[in-house]
């Protein structure tokens, strides 16, 4: 499946050249300067009833707060909390150049509000449900600079008890994402640590998208439903080359071509999970290109007969030298308690055989990229319905002889 260039500038850094790039500035909006004096993070209460109205008038202030072209930054953290509003209360909530709001209402500088310069907490009330950010309709808000309702950079980021929805371009060619993980490449020492927990991505081009070295990405008990399109070139979920990448608990399902999750993590940790593609079209349940380190336990994963891909599982086999992105130095495979679940026939590629475990980390180098090699996978109670032991690719497998029972509830607790 053909890939993204993800380099350690490319992604965040964009939003700061595009706005660079834009028509002279316009007058800032008013704002409220609500610096705690204990110097804890400035709070950002934002909702029907509370003192921002919108995300976009709570962007505006961050607009501020993180002039990127200041003479000495700020990047004080913040806490935003967002209270539900009625239906569509947020939909096109992610600029002010958005249809949401009439034209000159608002307009602060830069035009874009979602970026993150600073350690965020990004969170729905506790004890409320979960605001539902939507972008229907064409995501101009989101157009501007191709990105998402939030970039992230190299601060610690938290986004917990959100509803995301519609992120996508509506002729199928983009690239939009609900969350992009960037970075500014600033100060590489710090490790911009990004936590999802109890969040819902759904209808996007990709639901998160993004990272880079020195990053850690933490997704707990969330939710990626029917993002992907029809280029192929976008996913439920796709992780760059940070240095972790941590699953927990989480549901992925129904991507659109893509994959359910895509990571090219020097070490990916799976645990709880469930990667299931029911009636979708992904292209596979994991995607793990550029080797490195891989830990599966207590994993399910489904692949659907409208997929057009053969394997269930893919490892190495992307050759991204020339993107520079070559094979992780240190790679190895542990894999417990694993169930794969293979149709008996692919609907567009009925002549293909469907494997498991395609580990092509052995491939040569014109294959899988300069340094890699020949990773052996340690596996153990590893179970199969509709493969036999040498189309699983795994050792140790148990071939079972009737399907198990598919548990697609949300694992997000709100």
């Amino acid at each position: 499946m053909t890939s993204i260039r993800l380099t350690r500038r490319a992604l965040a850094t964009a939003a700061i050249s595009a706005m660079a790039g834009c028509a002279a500035p316009r007058e800032r909006a008013a704002t409220v300067a609500a610096v705690p004096k204990d110097g804890g993070p400035e709070m950002l209460l934002v909702g029907p009833d509370q003192h921002y109205k919108s995300i976009t008038a709570a962007g505006e202030r961050l607009a501020v707060k993180w002039d990127p072209f200041a003479k000495t930054p700020n990047h004080d953290p913040i806490h935003m909390i967002i209270s539900p509003g009625p239906p569509g209360y947020y939909d096109q909530d992610v600029d002010s150049y958005s249809r949401k709001w009439p034209k000159n209402n608002h307009g602060g500088w830069p035009p874009y509000h979602g970026n993150l310069l600073g350690p965020a907490v990004i969170e729905g009330e506790p004890g409320k449900p979960a605001p539902e950010l939507t972008c229907s309709g064409g995501g101009e808000g989101v157009i501007y600079l191709q990105q998402g309702a939030f970039i992230t950079s190299d601060y610690d980021t938290t986004f917990r008890r959100l509803n995301f929805d519609g992120f996508k371009r509506p002729d199928g060619q983009g690239n939009y994402s609900a969350i992009r993980i960037g970075t500014l490449g600033e100060n590489v020492s710090r490790p911009g640590n990004m936590l999802f927990e109890d969040v819902r991505l759904t209808g996007c081009d990709d639901g998160i998208l993004g990272g880079s070295p020195g990053q850690t990405v933490t997704l707990r008990r969330c939710e990626f439903r029917r993002n992907g399109g029809p280029i192929g070139r976008t996913h439920n979920i796709y992780i760059g080359p940070v240095d972790l990448l941590t699953v927990e608990d989480t549901l992925s399902t129904q991507c659109e071509i893509g994959h359910l999750l895509k990571s090219r993590a020097a070490r990916t940790i799976i645990r709880r999970t469930r990667l299931i593609d029911i009636d979708g079209t992904a292209s596979a349940c994991l995607d793990v290109p550029d080797g490195g380190v891989l830990e599966m336990e207590d994993v399910i994963c489904e692949k659907s007969p409208k997929s057009d891909a053969s394997w269930v599982i893919h490892y190495g086999g992307e050759n991204q030298d020339a993107a520079g992105v070559m094979f992780h130095p240190v790679s190895s495979i542990s894999i417990r308690n694993l169930v794969m679940i293979a149709p008996a026939r692919l609907t567009r590629h009925p002549s293909w055989p469907i494997l498991g475990f395609a580990n092509q980390s052995g491939a040569g180098e014109a294959a899988s990229g300069k340094g890699s090699r020949l990773i052996k996978a340690e596996a153990s109670n590893v179970k199969v319905y509709g493969l036999d032991a040498r189309q699983a690719g795994l050792p140790g497998v148990q071939v079972l002889s009737a399907p198990p029972q598919l548990d697609v509830t949300s694992p997000v607790r709100i």
